[in-house]
């Protein structure tokens, strides 16, 4: 099956997991994820998308469905968009009935991150190819194979030729167009012209206006003047919004021919002077007081900015909101600032590049090593690690988190040396060592720094497969505290003390919280009949809609007196519980040897099924070349003999491995129900004495026993 046919059978699984293209109401993407808005998002199981294959991951963020695709979500989006246009075009009445629906009720906030991320998805492509010019003029620069043209009195065809000139002019136009990108991608996603939108980009970055600027006033020290919009993004996303909002407006209310004439010419004539004398002044201001504020965190004592950097940078990007940040960046770097912030950005995607490769050398599964370093290959050469999150960190939990506090190390590092890119090239990775000029070497130690101490942390801290022990302990924790097991005070005082630390000014017509406290009185009086008509008065005062927090302070302090012969029984009952489960690190040998059984087993078929892929192949060349010599024929034939005979004794390993589990497990299972008999004891015996239902937990305790065996499918799952 060639890429294109992949890609096509993927996209059809997502059209059946979301409804069909008729759901979708804008599709684009950023370095590797197609990102979706959707008319109806309710009709979305993220765990049937998640189990689409070529998919690495799907999550909600500001009202878009996120799906990580990789480094091919450039070919998949494009592929999808064509279909979907397709489908609009077929479906014109139905798709405007849609378009009528209103389903996106998200906060304010939520929808402006949504309008950030669509506006700021398509021009990360641009800026990737755009940092890599930069980044190879600056390579050619250093190693003397082009001469720098812009170097004053230097002469041309004596310091420089034509083609120095011409490198050097697409390096450096490429950032300056940056504007004009992010004013057509802001118009586009609005639903106006943006073949206007460009034309009036091009306008605010004309090279006629000096770029020094022709000074209009002062604001303190500020020049405010009129020049080309080089060095900025903020005005561009502005006058964006406003001619996407007039062009609507116009269209509106004009009829189809003034339309056609006036529409382009009030754009370009009034959006010219708009932006030139009174948008870019003003944004311009407000954009160099976000610099400053963005720069003195940067610049905090002791690469303490940058250590926050590093530590929140791979949570941002789960969120989906990092390319607010990155394009703040930018547009620092873009004013000759050399950046801080993404150098620690950078630090912060080794250290999680890191975990994932620590996950694959621990991992004892060959299909999960290979996807642990598949995952990491991309970000290891040009930065994004969504595929790394994704893939492998995320769903594994620890290394997610070992991974974050090694970028914050990282980022740290990066803070104390200073150490800052000059360019963009890229998004990091390998690539991205080339965006340093006086401080690679420090770069590049820092970044390997922080990979290793990914890659350390998490080997040493996760775990592929938790015992029994572990998992049961974790219950038992959560049940100790959500019952007050371990407690001096009557588990009754407990309860409802917490009910009425619950309990304040605006939670006075709760009545399912009210109900909580009446159930949790009645178990009180029990131990305690003094404090029954205290708690009876504030129960009614309640009711009424008065609250008094003078008395709940006041009961809730008798409360913390009282004891009780049963609480006593109770934390004897919690305290055999807790030995019982400590107990249970004595299936660790018979654990591990299973476990290391079906680790051979699954390694055994991931072979088997590698192997008969090649066979199929080879037997389809077989049948496609019918025509050859018969000395190759002989010679593919041996082979596949060869081939067959692995596979056979293959097989035959797997069958006997499987018999030996089957034995195996027949005899821990054997051993697991004594301990979980002696557990489910316990918890009846706790059941008595609070007279309440604790099957949650006995579950809770069954699946945390026979975990392996029911993952592996050897038991059935038992629900009490």
């Amino acid at each position: 099956m060639s890429k294109e046919e992949r890609s096509i059978v993927l996209i059809q699984n997502i059209f059946d997991k979301i409804g069909g293209g008729e759901n979708i109401k804008d599709v684009y993407h950023c370095a590797t994820r197609m990102r979706l808005t959707l008319f109806n998002p309710q009709i979305v199981d993220l765990k049937e998308i998640k189990k689409i294959v070529n998919i690495k991951g799907a999550l909600w963020s500001n009202g878009e469905l996120q799906l990580i695709i990789g480094q091919e979500v450039s070919k998949v989006t494009s592929i999808l968009k064509n279909q979907l246009n397709n489908f609009k075009t077929n479906n014109t009445d139905n798709f405007k009935i849609k378009q009528q629906e209103n389903l996106n009720n998200f906060s304010l906030w939520k929808r402006l991150i949504k309008s950030v991320s669509a506006i700021f998805g398509p021009l990360i492509p641009f800026l990737v190819g755009v940092g890599l010019i930069m980044a190879l003029q600056q390579f050619l620069l250093r190693t003397g194979l082009v001469n720098d043209p812009t170097i004053e009195s230097a002469i041309i065809g004596q310091d420089y030729n034509v083609f120095d000139v011409i490198l050097n002019a697409i390096a450096s136009t490429g950032f300056k167009m940056m504007g004009v990108i992010a004013i057509w991608s802001t118009v586009r996603y609005l639903g106006g012209k943006p073949a206007i939108a460009i034309a009036l980009g091009l306008l605010m970055i004309t090279p006629i206006i000096p770029e020094s600027g022709i000074e209009l006033f002062k604001l303190g020290t500020w020049n405010i003047s009129i020049k080309p919009f080089y060095s900025t993004i903020l005005v561009f996303i502005v006058m964006g919004i406003i001619i996407a909002y007039f062009q609507k407006l116009m269209e509106k209310h004009f009829n189809p021919v003034a339309d056609f004439i006036l529409n382009p010419f009030l754009i370009l004539l009034l959006g010219g002077l708009l932006a030139f004398f009174i948008m870019g002044p003003i944004m311009g201001v407000i954009e160099n007081l976000l610099l400053n504020v963005f720069n003195w965190f940067m610049n905090l004592p002791i690469g303490l900015g940058a250590m926050v950097v590093g530590l929140t940078w791979q949570p941002l990007v789960v969120l989906g909101v990092h390319n607010i940040l990155f394009f703040a960046a930018i547009a620092d770097l873009q004013k000759g600032n050399p950046s801080l912030f993404l150098a620690a950005a950078f630090a912060a995607a080794w250290a999680q590049m890191g975990a994932t490769i620590a996950v694959g050398l621990k991992s004892k599964k060959t299909i999960d090593k290979s996807a642990c370093f598949a995952a990491a290959l991309p970000g290891i050469i040009s930065g994004p690690t969504e595929s790394c999150i994704y893939g492998v960190n995320l769903p594994k939990g620890l290394p997610f988190i070992t991974g974050t506090l090694a970028g914050a190390i990282g980022g740290w590092v990066i803070g104390i040396f200073q150490v800052k890119l000059d360019n963009l090239a890229g998004l990091g990775g390998i690539v991205g060592f080339l965006a340093y000029t006086n401080s690679l070497a420090l770069a590049i130690l820092i970044d390997l720094f922080a990979f290793g101490l990914g890659i350390a942390f998490t080997f040493f801290f996760w775990k592929e497969e938790k015992s029994e022990k572990v998992l049961a302990l974790k219950t038992t924790k959560k049940f100790s505290k959500e019952k007050f097991l371990n407690q001096e005070i009557d588990f009754s005082a407990k309860n409802l003390i917490y009910y009425f630390n619950k309990l304040n000014q605006k939670k006075i017509k709760d009545a399912e919280l009210i109900e909580a406290i009446k159930q949790a009185k009645v178990k009180l009086i029990k131990v305690d009949l003094q404090l029954e008509n205290k708690v009876n008065q504030f129960i009614k005062d309640l009711e009424n809609e008065k609250y008094n927090s003078k008395n709940k302070k006041n009961i809730i302090s008798l409360l913390k007196n009282i004891k009780s012969d049963r609480q006593k029984i109770l934390r004897n009952y919690y305290r055999d519980l807790l030995v019982n489960v400590k107990n249970l690190n004595t299936l660790n040998f018979f654990s591990k040897k299973i476990y290391n059984l079906i680790i051979k087993n699954k390694n055994l078929k991931y072979k088997l099924d590698k192997l008969i892929i090649i066979e199929e192949k080879n037997q389809a060349d077989l049948f496609n070349k019918k025509g050859m010599k018969d000395s190759n024929l002989e010679i593919n034939l041996v082979k596949k003999s060869k081939l067959e005979n692995k596979i056979k004794k293959l097989e035959i390993e797997i069958t006997e491995v499987e018999n030996k589990i089957k034995e195996s497990s027949l005899i821990l299972i054997s051993k697991k129900n004594e301990h979980y008999l002696l557990i489910d004891k316990k918890i009846s015996e706790m059941e008595i004495i609070m007279n309440e239902d604790f099957n949650f937990y006995r579950n809770k305790y069954y699946y945390d026993i026979y975990d392996l065996e029911i993952k592996e499918n050897l038991i059935q799952i038992k629900r009490v």
